[in-house]
């Protein structure tokens, strides 16, 4: 009988190895945004577009302060159709109904419309005070009550990426992951509930490992602060020089329009670099980290090897 012992080191694959990861990770602007151009086009045709029209076509024996009342009652419409939708109600239509009502029985209590064109301007000042205050930075009880600049909840809301999408590993979110009964017994609720946890881990994540992504966030909120912050100054502005009601109200969506507009476009410039040098940035951190991980592996298995002994029985 001869005895043949024959040793393979056969180390099992790591949880990174078994994970296949997009080697060409790309951001798509066009992809991104499209989900959300409707939801804009009829932001802007609620809130500006047909309050102006309602405006000028009203008869002129209609006082300027009951104009204003019925010019207002689309973007209201607006708010109600949004929280039916999602069936949540946010801050800032909160904010909207709550300053137009007070607003509304101030000025047919005092037949002042002035008080109705500031309403709009001071939810807007409200707003850049909110998204200043974001900017500085906050937290207490050890990491549980903390707040980010108001951009990065955009990047939630607006740019939701998953942890495929960056081409981050499975073994960095196993905390996220529900068990299987839980996501049986919620078949609706349960995928929605984990795929907002999901992004706010990988914002987390980003928020932590990535520079280019915090610049972006602090730029901007503070676009969007001084923007609004300059809506308000000018609305203000036209007020101060006792201009008629209508120019007042014609030239303040004009420059609520503008500025948005220039918002908007400058945020989608800011996301789009960001993007780019994000994933470049994740790109390296899984080139030093992940190659690390796989050599200390591969060296820990390569001191416990699986020997294989066979025995063969010569006739």
């Amino acid at each position: 009988m001869t005895s043949n012992d024959d040793c393979h080191f056969r180390p099992a694959p790591s949880s990174f190895e078994q994970q296949e990861t997009p080697k060409d990770i790309q951001f798509s602007l066009w992809h991104t945004f499209k989900p959300h151009i409707p939801r804009f086009l009829l932001t802007i045709i609620f809130d500006i577009v047909l309050p102006t029209i309602i405006f000028l076509v009203m008869p002129k024996r209609v006082k300027p302060v009951y104009a204003l009342l019925i010019a207002g009652i689309p973007p209201l419409i607006m708010i109600f159709l949004k929280a039916i939708v999602s069936r949540t109600l946010d801050v800032l239509g909160f904010l909207v109904i709550i300053g137009f009502v007070i607003s509304a029985i101030v000025a047919v209590a005092t037949k002042s419309a002035i008080l109705l064109l500031l309403e709009k301007s001071l939810i807007t000042v409200i707003l850049s005070l909110g998204f200043a205050i974001t900017l500085i930075p906050f937290q207490c009880c050890k990491h549980r009550c903390r707040w980010r600049p108001f951009a990065y909840y955009f990047y939630r809301d607006l740019v939701p990426t998953k942890r495929i999408q960056v081409g981050l590993p499975d073994s960095l979110f196993d905390d996220i992951q529900a068990p299987n009964n839980q996501q049986r017994e919620g078949e609706f609720s349960m995928p929605r509930l984990s795929n907002k946890n999901e992004v706010a881990q990988v914002y987390e994540w980003i928020y932590v490992h990535c520079s280019s992504f915090r610049v972006s966030c602090y730029l901007i909120t503070s676009i969007w602060s001084m923007g609004l912050l300059l809506e308000f100054l000018a609305r203000l502005t036209f007020i101060l020089l006792h201009l008629s009601v209508k120019k007042i109200f014609i030239l303040g969506n004009i420059i609520l329009s503008s500025i948005t507009v220039v918002c908007v476009i400058l945020t989608i410039i800011c996301i789009t670099n960001e993007r780019k040098l994000t994933l470049a940035s994740i790109k390296q951190w899984k080139e030093k980290h992940l190659n690390t991980e796989q050599q200390q592996q591969q060296l820990r298995r390569s001191d416990l090897p699986t020997c294989i002994i066979t025995d063969t029985i010569n006739p």
